[in-house]
Protein backbone atom coordinates (compact mmCIF):
# COMPACT_ATOMS: atom_id res chain seq x y z
CA UNK A 1 0.00 0.00 0.00
CA UNK A 2 2.81 2.10 0.89
CA UNK A 3 4.50 1.60 -2.91
CA UNK A 4 1.10 2.88 -4.29
CA UNK A 5 0.70 6.38 -2.59
CA UNK A 6 4.49 6.72 -3.51
CA UNK A 7 3.66 5.93 -7.23
CA UNK A 8 0.39 8.30 -6.51
CA UNK A 9 1.57 11.40 -5.21
CA UNK A 10 4.98 10.91 -8.01
CA UNK A 11 2.52 11.07 -10.90
CA UNK A 12 0.63 13.98 -9.34
CA UNK A 13 4.27 15.38 -8.74
CA UNK A 14 5.07 14.77 -12.34
CA UNK A 15 1.54 17.00 -13.61
CA UNK A 16 2.35 19.78 -11.85
CA UNK A 17 5.70 20.14 -13.10
CA UNK A 18 4.30 19.22 -16.95
CA UNK A 19 1.66 22.29 -16.27
CA UNK A 20 4.23 25.01 -14.98
CA UNK A 21 6.55 23.89 -18.02
CA UNK A 22 3.33 24.32 -20.43
CA UNK A 23 3.19 27.58 -18.74
CA UNK A 24 6.40 29.09 -19.13
CA UNK A 25 6.80 27.49 -22.80
CA UNK A 26 3.75 29.54 -23.84
CA UNK A 27 5.03 32.65 -21.56
CA UNK A 28 7.93 32.15 -23.90
CA UNK A 29 6.32 32.24 -26.92
CA UNK A 30 4.32 35.30 -26.14
CA UNK A 31 8.25 36.69 -25.39
CA UNK A 32 9.20 35.43 -28.54
CA UNK A 33 6.61 36.87 -30.48
CA UNK A 34 6.70 40.05 -29.19
CA UNK A 35 10.60 40.21 -29.78
CA UNK A 36 9.76 39.43 -33.75
CA UNK A 37 7.37 41.88 -34.04
CA UNK A 38 9.38 44.81 -32.72
CA UNK A 39 12.09 43.11 -35.06
CA UNK A 40 9.42 43.34 -37.82
CA UNK A 41 8.56 47.31 -36.83
CA UNK A 42 12.07 48.25 -36.31
CA UNK A 43 13.61 46.95 -39.90
CA UNK A 44 10.26 48.81 -41.52
CA UNK A 45 11.99 51.90 -40.07
CA UNK A 46 14.91 51.46 -41.28
CA UNK A 47 13.66 50.79 -45.34
CA UNK A 48 11.64 54.03 -44.76
CA UNK A 49 14.93 55.74 -43.58
CA UNK A 50 17.09 54.69 -46.52
CA UNK A 51 13.75 55.75 -48.92
CA UNK A 52 13.64 58.48 -47.25
CA UNK A 53 17.22 59.65 -47.56
CA UNK A 54 17.67 58.31 -51.28
CA UNK A 55 14.23 60.79 -51.81
CA UNK A 56 16.17 63.80 -50.36
CA UNK A 57 19.34 63.32 -52.20
CA UNK A 58 17.27 62.72 -54.95
CA UNK A 59 15.75 66.45 -54.89
CA UNK A 60 18.83 67.95 -54.02
CA UNK A 61 18.48 68.76 -50.69
CA UNK A 62 20.80 69.63 -48.34
CA UNK A 63 19.72 67.73 -45.13
CA UNK A 64 23.09 66.02 -44.50
CA UNK A 65 24.59 69.55 -43.70
CA UNK A 66 22.32 70.14 -40.86
CA UNK A 67 23.37 69.10 -37.46
CA UNK A 68 21.42 65.97 -35.91
CA UNK A 69 19.37 66.71 -32.74
CA UNK A 70 17.68 64.17 -31.00
CA UNK A 71 13.70 64.85 -30.58
CA UNK A 72 12.68 65.54 -26.86
CA UNK A 73 11.01 63.11 -25.78
CA UNK A 74 6.89 63.59 -25.32
CA UNK A 75 6.43 62.06 -22.38
CA UNK A 76 7.74 62.36 -18.92
CA UNK A 77 11.86 62.14 -18.73
CA UNK A 78 11.28 59.44 -16.14
CA UNK A 79 10.42 56.14 -15.89
CA UNK A 80 7.22 55.62 -13.99
CA UNK A 81 7.35 54.26 -10.52
CA UNK A 82 4.56 51.92 -9.41
CA UNK A 83 3.87 52.69 -6.08
CA UNK A 84 2.28 55.42 -3.79
CA UNK A 85 4.17 59.05 -4.30
CA UNK A 86 6.95 60.00 -2.00
CA UNK A 87 6.06 62.04 0.83
CA UNK A 88 7.58 65.59 0.46
CA UNK A 89 9.84 65.80 3.13
CA UNK A 90 10.75 69.53 3.33
CA UNK A 91 7.79 72.15 4.41
CA UNK A 92 6.53 74.31 1.72
CA UNK A 93 6.91 77.97 2.78
CA UNK A 94 6.68 78.18 6.23
CA UNK A 95 3.96 75.25 7.04
CA UNK A 96 5.94 73.49 9.62
CA UNK A 97 6.84 74.67 13.13
CA UNK A 98 10.16 74.43 14.74
CA UNK A 99 9.74 71.00 15.42
CA UNK A 100 8.83 69.68 11.63
CA UNK A 101 5.38 68.98 12.46
CA UNK A 102 2.33 71.14 10.75
CA UNK A 103 0.61 73.06 12.62
CA UNK A 104 -3.37 72.79 10.97
CA UNK A 105 -4.27 76.07 12.70
CA UNK A 106 -1.89 77.53 10.59
CA UNK A 107 -3.75 76.74 7.35
CA UNK A 108 -5.75 79.40 5.57
CA UNK A 109 -9.05 78.78 6.28
CA UNK A 110 -12.16 77.98 3.84
CA UNK A 111 -13.82 80.99 2.40
CA UNK A 112 -17.52 80.48 3.02
CA UNK A 113 -20.00 80.31 1.04
CA UNK A 114 -22.16 84.02 0.62
CA UNK A 115 -25.72 84.39 0.07
CA UNK A 116 -26.46 87.15 -2.78
CA UNK A 117 -29.03 89.25 -1.19
CA UNK A 118 -32.16 88.86 -3.88
CA UNK A 119 -33.11 92.38 -5.79
CA UNK A 120 -36.14 94.15 -4.51
CA UNK A 121 -37.60 94.51 -7.69
CA UNK A 122 -37.93 90.31 -8.03
CA UNK A 123 -39.79 90.31 -4.74
CA UNK A 124 -43.46 89.92 -5.27
CA UNK A 125 -45.42 91.77 -2.33
CA UNK A 126 -49.21 90.23 -2.19
CA UNK A 127 -50.11 93.64 -0.95
CA UNK A 128 -49.11 95.46 -4.20
CA UNK A 129 -51.52 95.01 -6.77
CA UNK A 130 -49.80 93.78 -9.80
CA UNK A 131 -50.20 95.60 -13.32
CA UNK A 132 -51.54 93.87 -16.44
CA UNK A 133 -50.98 94.82 -19.95
CA UNK A 134 -54.84 95.09 -20.55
Amino acid sequence: MLINAKSILYKEMVEKLYEKCQRIQAENERCVMRVNGIKKIIRRRNHDVELLKKRLDKHGDNWRSLPMEAPHPKGKTEQKRRGPKPKNKQPIDGEATSSGATNPAAKKPRKQKVKQPTSPSSIVHPTQPQMTGT
